[in-house]
């Protein structure tokens, strides 16, 4: 049997309703919906909380529903391709900050490797879409479609981050201190890597 129909014949049995899974789920009440209709598929986290709710072991949840066993491959490699961009991310804002207090940041060679850098930096990051897909298991067309994620919203913690990092950016355009933005730059990149390493947290 389908995930969906399976999770939703145990609700049934167990007399819950999709308001109280949601609640003790902490989710929505259209995501039980979109799960029971196989519009989407719980995280690897969320199917052990829903083996416990359900009282059902987790090979009954994954027996008979080949794509939700490949969305839950999907999800690992997409998390260490995450973990890869956010180490990415941090090394560009550590090598941002070097180049600014160990070296001599007026010297010709130490501006071509920094604005090669930059370029390599941006290439990189376009290239991390391009290949997006292939981390996720799917076709570009299929992608494109149905994106990385399904109806997801920034979490409290994600909107706080971004609060902050909307904060660092408008303090660097505000001030205009070229010895406080450098540490500014810096802590900007570090903490959007630290979002993309921490991605499963930042939204629900």
């Amino acid at each position: 049997m389908e995930f969906g129909n399976y999770i939703k014949e145990q609700r049934n049995n167990l007399g819950f309703t999709q308001a109280e899974i949601a609640e003790k789920l902490h989710v929505t009440r259209q995501t039980i919906s979109n799960w029971e209709k196989g519009k989407s598929y719980p995280d690897l986290d969320t199917l052990v909380k829903i083996s416990d709710i359900y009282k059902v072991s987790i090979d009954s949840l994954l027996k008979g529903d080949k794509n939700l066993k490949k969305y839950l491959d999907q999800g690992k490699a997409y998390n260490a391709f995450c973990i890869f961009r956010g180490l990415f991310f941090i090394m560009y804002g550590l090598f941002f900050l070097l180049t600014n207090y160990l070296v001599d940041y007026n010297s010709p060679t130490v501006n071509f490797c920094t604005f090669s850098f930059v370029i390599i930096f941006g290439v990189a990051i376009l290239y991390g879409e391009h290949v997006k897909p292939f981390f996720l298991g799917m076709s570009k067309q299929a992608y494109k479609q149905k994106g990385t994620n399904f109806n997801q919203k920034f979490s409290l913690t994600g909107k706080m981050v971004l609060g902050i990092l909307f904060t660092i950016i408008a303090i660097m355009v505000i001030i205009r201190n070229d010895h406080l933005n450098n540490y500014l730059g810096t802590l900007l990149f570090i903490m959007i890597g630290l979002m993309a390493i921490f991605q499963k947290y930042m939204v629900k």
